[in-house]
């Protein structure tokens, strides 16, 4: 039961980081590229446990 959760959990993450890195390329300013390639990253860093979560569940 835990795997199907964690596996639409990391679908959503997925389609989140990359609306983020949209986010980050589009934008035109180097300071709000620099803000927005931030959010990007903690995004990515968050999603480090997620996947260990669901490789171990899925183990």
């Amino acid at each position: 039961m835990a795997v199907p959760i964690l596996a639409a959990l990391f679908a959503c993450y997925v389609l989140v980081t990359l609306w983020q890195f949209r986010r980050a390329v589009a934008a035109a300013e180097p300071e709000a590229r620099l803000r927005e390639s931030r959010r990007a990253l903690i995004l990515v860093s968050l999603g480090v446990p997620l996947l260990a979560a669901l490789i171990l569940a899925a183990w």
